[in-house]
């Protein structure tokens, strides 16, 4: 009967998984952009240069995100997608 393999004693490294709004090679989501965005200031105390020199978000997102104002109107998931595409040279 051939023997079974014995667990090797090595601890397995584990991968952790790719930060979502990281900068890449494909279109990010805005949800997990606006995540990131929120905790970098909220935690880290970065400001608006900062962040877009991290995530490589322009600042008409950054800004919507935080202000949420009334009285700025554009679409910002459309306006993102749209610099998501250019950012990636995909227009």
């Amino acid at each position: 009967m051939p023997e079974c393999p014995l667990p090797s004693s090595e601890p397995k490294v584990k991968r952790k998984p790719a930060d979502p709004s990281a900068p890449g090679k494909k279109i990010r989501k805005l949800e997990d952009v606006a995540i990131a965005i929120r905790r970098l200031r909220e935690e880290e105390g970065l400001d608006n240069q900062q962040i877009n020199e991290k995530l490589k978000v322009s600042f008409d997102v950054i800004n919507q995100l935080f202000l949420q104002s009334y009285k700025m109107t554009m679409n910002t998931k459309e306006v993102f997608e749209a610099q998501e595409k250019i950012r990636l040279d995909m227009v």
